[in-house]
């Protein structure tokens, strides 16, 4: 699954393809909400997040680097921690 994956995210960052956008967002958005509910305190702050972070997840796909060879999962844990602690940090 993780080729399939890492070719949708490509496909993703050389036509800008919508729907391939969709369907990468579908089967990596698990791994995002599992690390938004290490983080939130309460379901406003959840909903806040998951937001914030739906709007982002273009951006943040846009940026893996397959060549690398960092699992997608790996990527998007750390790259989410990192963004949420961010989002949290400016509303406080």
């Amino acid at each position: 699954m993780e080729k399939q994956i890492i070719s949708w995210i490509t496909d993703y960052q050389n036509t800008g393809d919508e729907a391939v956008l969709r369907q990468v967002r579908e089967v990596c958005w698990p791994i995002v909400e599992a690390v938004l509910q290490e983080k939130v305190m309460d379901d406003e702050q959840a909903n806040n997040l998951r937001e914030k972070g739906i709007e982002r997840f273009p951006f943040i796909i846009s940026k893996y680097q397959a060549d690398v060879q960092l699992p997608v999962e790996t990527f998007l844990q750390n790259t989410y921690r990192f963004y949420f602690h961010q989002v949290m940090r400016e509303s406080s």
